[in-house]
């Protein structure tokens, strides 16, 4: 191994006396010359580059088009089952980090996935718009997955320029599907899908009667607070005094928009059924998955789609 003698400037040596047997100074010296070097080595080269812009692999690609997506993303499926969430969530997050810029309008469900993405974005100074999607003004059982609280951590994240709307304002001011179309994609609605259970947290959420109604409608799935029966047919959300919901048909219609971006964050075999439902009913334009789900989405029949 070679050795290299490196002068300490005065004014740092104080605090590398204090540290120098609490870390490891050699690691650090030769992976802030590898950066460098490895800068300078390739700062002609586009290979740099082309990691950045992170063109679609060949399973994106198809799971784009078999489903009429604008975008598709897919990370490699963990090991463990239990991984699958925050794989997603720095899989969304990075997908957030790339694409939200000032003037952007952001709508974020709840859940615990969500959760997952909220914790994976980078901090940033932007001037994004960020409405709550969801039911209530907080819930006991899952408090830090509720919307408003995820809402309030991007607006802390992106501050002092970002705005924010909690539950109970009418997303459609923001997320309006009859504003004149943007040159980019400028308006975003993020969010999950799950089976829907009577003892589910979402059914809890919601209140017990408004629980009834979806029950007996035949609610077994939601994405996005649209809900689906087992046929994957679309079912009346209910009307809560207080709620920030979009529509299916408002789903629908930003999902057709250039400028829009509805995205699907889901994974793993408890979640193929409602993604499905979401697809086929054309609810989103971005779907962003694990590899093992991806390609039972691209094994499905038509009839099944």
């Amino acid at each position: 191994m070679g050795r290299l003698n490196i002068s300490i400037p005065t004014d740092l040596s104080p605090l590398v006396s204090k540290w120098r047997r609490k870390i490891n100074l050699s690691e650090i010296c030769t992976q802030a010359l590898r950066d460098e070097l490895v800068a300078v080595e390739s700062h002609r080269s586009a290979r740099a580059l082309r990691t950045k812009l992170q063109p679609r692999t060949e399973a994106e690609g198809r799971l784009a088009e078999r489903f009429g997506l604008a975008e598709a993303g897919i990370v490699e499926s963990p090991a463990e089952p239990t991984a699958l969430r925050e794989a997603l969530g720095r899989l969304a997050a990075a997908y957030l980090d790339r694409r939200l810029c000032d003037g952007a309008v952001l709508g974020i469900a709840g859940g615990r996935q969500m959760w997952c993405v909220v914790q994976h974005v980078s901090p940033r100074q932007v001037g994004v718009h960020i409405q709550a999607l969801g039911y209530h003004q907080n819930d006991p059982r899952v408090l830090h997955a509720h919307p408003n609280t995820l809402a309030t951590l991007l607006w802390l994240f992106y501050a002092p320029r970002a705005t924010a709307r909690l539950v109970g304002s009418d997303p459609r001011g923001l997320l309006n599907v009859q504003a004149p179309p943007a040159d980019l994609p400028r308006y975003f609605v993020i969010g999950s899908c799950a089976t829907f259970a009577a003892d589910g947290n979402l059914a809890q959420l919601v209140g017990r009667d408004a629980a009834i109604r979806l029950g007996k409608a035949g609610a077994s799935g939601d994405f996005l607070y649209a809900f689906f029966n087992r046929r994957g047919e679309i079912i009346d959300a209910p009307t809560l005094a207080d709620q920030s919901v979009l529509r299916s048909e408002q789903l629908r219609a930003l999902s057709a928009r250039a400028d829009a971006r509805v995205v699907l964050v889901a994974g793993g075999a408890d979640k193929l059924r409602v993604m499905k439902s979401a697809l086929s009913n054309r609810l989103c334009n971005v779907v962003l998955t694990d590899s093992t789900t991806a390609q039972q989405l691209l094994r499905g029949t038509k009839e099944e789609v």
